[in-house]
């Protein structure tokens, strides 16, 4: 009788598995109930249901599922993978570590295992764990163009940038169309000056992704200079922070990114006597709204502009706003009908180098004697880099983004109705191993005559 229970138990074992390949969600998760409706012990079935409901969206229930399945037969390396990859879903990263290396403890070759790792290792900041995760992933699996992929992005996490490029190259060799690690290649030999090699690689991108406006972009930054646009693309600037919106707030703690904070401190300052929520307030260029803790308290009316749905999103979950606009900001400030008594701009303003038209718009918007407060990144009188304009007082920097002349700014908001109460310079963030130093401005729009 025993034999005959378990004859029918795999039989239907092997229709719900059949069921669930062909994306029938619902008909294998009733089959596989079947299974355990005679043999509620059935780890396979109970395990697979777990990855039905991970596919269905209810984690919770997925996670639950599978660990009553590991916890009949502990010895499931497949399974101890999916429950780590459900537990990343969660944020519960140091539990999913573990399940990771009890599945690679029970399957010393599993190499998804070990790329799923690396994965974690570097959302936690273990980052020299993630490059040895990878590099073993790499050893199993020498085709597997993604773990090369990222493992050139943890070398150059931990400094090892001759080492990422080699790492990334060999991703581009097992596929010629992967896109992302020509954007880590690109990114490193920028970082090591070698513009002429990045070029090839944007060139190279471009290929075979004609309209991608990073590339695009980055063609641009790395040639010659002689086009050279006044202002970075929508197209690139939206499509760079939609890319890591996710990840983004961690990805700035890890460049000790400061911006926010300083022009908090700056707009506290200058507030200090004000009446508590009696502003309008823009934050033009929100990202996730990491300047909002610093602005709610003073604002009737907070609206944040930007122009990443993802960025957005993020911020958004802060519930500080009042009002998130997708727009371009310049375009905005032109187009909108109110006028405010705080502008902030938090890097935003360092993705465009003509910024004369966006002072004088910003100007026509915000009430006399206001203030508008922005960050920009500081180009060194002489300096070299690719993207130069002549001597307009600012360039397009081998990072991609702008860098202007403290004279430069000075002269642009004099001529646009603004006096310059404070240029602060400061240390705004990391860039690969150097420092990024950066100006604060305060410029006061002039009353009117």
């Amino acid at each position: 009788m025993a034999n005959e229970v378990s004859s029918e138990t795999q039989t239907l074992l092997r229709e719900a598995i059949a069921l669930h390949r062909q994306g029938e969600l619902t008909l294998s998760e009733r089959a596989y109930e079947k299974v355990l409706e005679i043999d509620p012990n059935q780890t396979d079935a109970l395990q697979l249901l777990g990855v039905i409901a991970a596919q269905m969206g209810n984690t919770t229930l997925a996670i639950e599922r599978v660990n009553r399945s590991i916890a009949i037969n502990p010895r499931q390396p497949g399974a101890l993978n999916n429950l780590g990859n459900m537990l990343v879903e969660e944020d519960r990263y140091e539990e999913a570590i573990d399940a990771y290396e009890r599945a690679i403890h029970f399957d010393p070759k599993n190499a998804q295992a070990y790329l799923h790792l690396g994965h974690v290792f570097g959302y936690v900041d273990r980052h020299l764990d993630a490059v040895r995760a990878y590099q073993r992933c790499t050893e199993l699996e020498p085709e597997n163009a993604a773990a090369w992929n990222s493992l050139g992005s943890e070398l150059d996490k931990v400094g090892r940038s001759d080492d990422a490029v080699q790492a990334y190259r060999r991703s581009i060799e097992i596929d010629p169309n992967y896109q992302s690690p020509k954007d880590g290649l690109g990114k490193v030999l920028r970082q090591l000056g070698r513009l002429d090699e990045a070029l090839q690689v944007y060139q190279q991108w471009l290929a075979i992704a004609p309209d991608n406006p990073i590339a695009k972009h980055y063609v641009l930054v790395c040639g010659s200079g002689d086009s050279t646009p006044d202002r970075a693309s929508a197209e690139y600037v939206k499509s760079t922070f939609d890319g890591f919106a996710e990840s983004f707030d961690s990805q700035l703690s890890d460049l000790d990114y400061r911006v926010p904070d300083l022009i908090g401190d700056l707009v506290q300052e200058l507030f200090a006597g004000e009446q508590a929520k009696s502003l309008r307030v823009v934050d033009l260029g929100c990202g996730t709204g990491l300047c909002a803790t610093h602005l709610r308290g003073l604002s009737a009316h907070l609206v944040g502009v930007d122009l990443s749905p993802g960025m957005l999103e993020k911020a958004s979950q802060r519930n500080l706003y009042d009002e998130l606009i997708e727009a371009e900001l310049t375009e905005y400030l032109g187009d909108c009908s109110e006028n405010f008594d705080l502008m902030v701009s938090a890097d935003t303003l360092i993705y465009i180098g003509d910024l004369r038209s966006t002072f004088a718009v910003a100007a026509g918007k915000l009430q006399p004697g206001r203030p508008l407060v922005f960050s920009i990144e500081k180009l060194e009188t002489g300096s070299d880099e690719a993207g130069g304009v002549g001597d307009a007082g600012y360039r397009l920097g081998s990072s991609g983004r702008y860098q202007h002349t403290e004279a430069c700014i000075r002269n642009w908001l004099d001529d646009n109705g603004f006096a310059v109460q404070s240029c602060v310079e400061a240390e705004v963030r990391k860039e690969g191993r150097d420092v990024v130093t950066g100006y604060l401005f305060t410029a006061i729009r002039n009353q009117d005559d």
